[in-house]
C-alpha cells in the first residue's frame, strides 16, 4: 500500500509539472493575484478621492489677474465717460482710451494704471481639495487660512457673489464722486439715514428714511448737507464726544435731533455720527466701468485715478506702468484692503514698476515687496494723484513708502 501511495504522489506531481509546463493549472494563483490588484486599485482610488474630491476646511488666496483701467478690450474702453461738464456746460472732454488691452501685461515704456485682484479657492461652492492645498502650501505667493475665519457657517456661494458685486458697485460710485470732486466738480446728492450703528448715541433718535439736511457742530456753525462729501469731511474734524445737532426731513416735517458723536475707527481722525448713510449723487456724467466677473471694494482708488486721467489732458503716468489698490470714500480717503501681498505679486507679474498701497496696509507690505517693484504709501486720492505725477516726472524716489 505504501508503494502505491508513493507512485500516486509522484504521478500527481508529474502531472502538475506537466500542466505548469504547458501553461495550465495557473488558475490556482489567479485569485491571489486578482485580489492584490483589486486591493491596490481600491487604495489608489481612495487616495485619488482624498486628493481631488474630499474637501478640506481651508481657503487659499493667490495673485489674481490685473486690469489696465486706461485700456480697451474688444473696442470697448474699460472706463466709458459721457455727459456734460458742469464747469463749462458743454459735452465733457475725454481723452481717448489706450489701445492697449485691458488684460494684457504692460510692456516696457507703456504707461498704465492697473487695478489688482486676488484669486480665491476654497470658498462656498468650490471647497478646496487636498491636492490644491498641497499645491498652495508649496507656492510662496499663496496664503492659506482656516475656512471658518473667512466664512460663517451656512454661507452660500450666492451670498458671497452678491456681497462682492454690491461692494464693487459701491466702489465704482464712491470712486466716481471722489474723482469728480477732486477735479472741482460740484456733485449734488441726497443723503438718507438708514439707521443707527450699534452702540451709537443716535440709537432711538434717528429713524430709517430720515433725509439729512444739515449738521450743526458744537460751535454753533450749521453745515448744509447738499452733496456727497460734506457729512464725511466735516466729521473728520470733530472730536469724539462732541454734542451734535442734525437737521432731518421726516414725513414732510423738519426736525432737529441732538446726540453726541462717537469715536471713529482705528487710525481715523475725528469722530462719527454713528448712523448708516445712503448717498444718492446726481452725476453730471455717466461713467460706465466695463469689467465683468470681478467683485469687492479694493479697486476704488485705481478707478478714481483712471477717471482723473481720462478727464485731464495728457498721460498722467508718463509712460510708466503703475498698479495699486485701496478702497475709496466719497471724500477721497484711501482705505485698507485684503490680500495686499498677493496683489503686489500680481502687479509685478503683469509688468508694473510702481505700486500704490494704502498706508493702513503698510505693516503687511514691509518685508514682502517683490524685487523691482517700488511701493508708495498713500492715504488720500490727492496723495495718490501726486504720486502718479511724481513717478511720471521721474521723482518717484522722493515719495513716502512703507517702512
Amino acid at each position: 500500500m505504501g508503494h502505491n501511495c508513493t507512485v500516486s504522489e509522484t504521478d500527481q506531481t508529474l502531472t502538475l509539472d506537466e500542466k505548469l509546463s504547458n501553461g495550465e493549472g495557473q488558475g490556482e494563483r489567479i485569485p491571489l493575484v486578482s485580489w492584490r490588484l483589486v486591493t491596490a486599485l481600491v487604495a489608489l482610488l481612495a487616495m485619488v478621492a482624498i486628493l481631488f474630491w474630499v474637501p478640506v476646511p481651508f481657503v487659499v488666496s493667490s495673485p489674481g489677474p490685473t486690469f489696465n483701467v486706461l485700456g480697451t478690450e474688444d473696442g470697448v474702453p474699460m472706463l466709458d465717460i459721457e455727459g456734460t461738464d458742469p464747469t463749462t456746460g458743454e459735452a465733457v472732454r475725454v481723452d481717448e482710451p489706450q489701445s492697449a488691452s485691458v488684460t494684457a501685461p504692460a510692456q516696457p515704456g507703456q504707461g498704465q494704471l492697473r487695478m489688482v485682484t486676488v484669486s480665491e479657492s476654497g470658498g462656498p461652492g468650490h471647497r478646496l481639495s487636498f491636492a490644491e492645498l498641497i499645491g498652495a502650501y508649496f507656492d510662496p505667493h499663496s496664503k492659506i487660512v482656516d475656512y471658518d475665519s473667512v466664512y460663517p457657517e451656512g454661507t452660500t456661494n450666492d451670498q458671497v457673489s452678491e456681497a462682492q458685486l454690491a461692494m464693487m458697485r459701491n466702489s465704482q460710485l464712491t470712486s466716481q464722486v471722489a474723482a469728480l470732486d477732486y477735479l472741482g466738480w460740484q456733485i449734488p446728492a441726497t443723503v438718507t439715514i438708514q439707521g443707527a450703528t450699534e452702540g451709537s448715541n443716535a440709537d432711538g433718535i434717528v429713524q430709517e428714511g430720515d433725509v439729512l439736511r444739515a449738521i450743526t457742530t458744537p460751535d454753533g456753525t450749521r453745515h448744509e448737507v447738499a452733496d456727497a462729501t460734506t457729512p464725511f469731511t466735516l466729521m473728520r474734524t470733530v472730536p469724539a464726544g462732541s454734542h451734535m445737532t442734525i437737521t432731518v426731513e421726516r414725513d414732510s416735517a423738519t426736525l432737529d435731533l441732538s446726540f453726541d458723536s462717537i469715536a471713529a475707527g482705528e487710525n481715523e481722525p475725528g469722530s462719527k455720527l454713528g448712523v448708516y448713510l445712503t448717498v444718492e449723487p446726481s452725476m453730471p456724467v455717466t461713467i460706465t466701468v466695463n469689467l465683468k466677473d470681478v467683485g469687492g471694494p479694493s479697486a476704488g482708488m485705481m478707478f478714481s485715478l483712471g477717471i482723473i486721467d481720462r478727464l485731464t489732458p495728457g498721460d498722467m503716468t508718463g509712460g510708466t506702468p503703475i498698479a495699486g489698490t485701496g478702497t475709496m470714500s466719497f471724500d477721497g480717503q484711501v482705505g485698507a484692503i485684503g490680500g495686499i501681498q498677493q496683489k503686489m505679486w500680481g502687479a509685478k507679474k503683469d509688468g508694473a514698476e510702481w505700486f500704490l498701497a494704502p498706508r493702513d496696509n503698510c505693516s503687511e507690505v514691509v518685508g514682502h515687496v517683490p524685487d523691482g517693484l517700488h511701493v508708495v504709501a498713500v492715504s488720500t486720492l490727492a496723495e495718490a494723484t501726486t504720486a502718479v505725477s511724481s513717478i511720471a516726472e521721474g521723482t518717484g524716489d522722493t515719495l513716502p513708502t512703507c517702512q
